[in-house]
């Protein structure tokens, strides 16, 4: 499952869809993250991540891009930021554009990115684990 460039050079991947253990909702859920999301995105994201698991070497190359993704920080904490690209996701005919790759600095996985949206991506794209799932990155205007 590498990174690959789409037609247009932006990021794609695919990857397959596994539970987490709650460490996005709780990321999610702090005060910080809503603000900054609200404020920079107008999002009020659903409170938890779908996680896409990756190859190692293909979740270090999209973290070696985060410098290009918006950044969020903890004013009390810059050094523990967070960086957000807008994508879309596609699995098994239906897709969904208004989604957000989000990479938190600290992390405890090698092999997973987490995707954040205002609704339960799993609902919307009727996803359960195993699904694959395709993410492309959606171009700033």
């Amino acid at each position: 499952m590498p990174v690959q460039e789409a037609a247009s050079g932006n990021l794609k991947i695919e990857g397959r869809l596994q539970s987490g253990i709650g460490r996005g909702a709780q990321f999610l859920g702090l005060e910080w993250v809503q603000k900054q999301l609200r404020e920079k995105l107008g999002l009020a994201p659903f409170p938890g991540t779908l996680n896409l698991q990756v190859s190692p070497d293909a979740c270090s190359a999209v973290y070696a891009q985060r410098g290009g993704f918006l950044k969020i920080d903890d004013p009390a904490a810059p050094g523990c930021p967070g960086y957000v690209k807008r994508v879309s996701l596609q699995c098994g005919g239906r897709s969904y554009r208004s989604a957000y790759l989000i990479l938190p600095e600290l992390t405890m996985y090698k092999d997973v990115l987490e995707i954040i949206a205002a609704d339960n991506l799993r609902e919307e794209l009727n996803l359960k684990d195993g699904d694959k799932v395709q993410l492309e990155e959606i171009p700033e205007r």
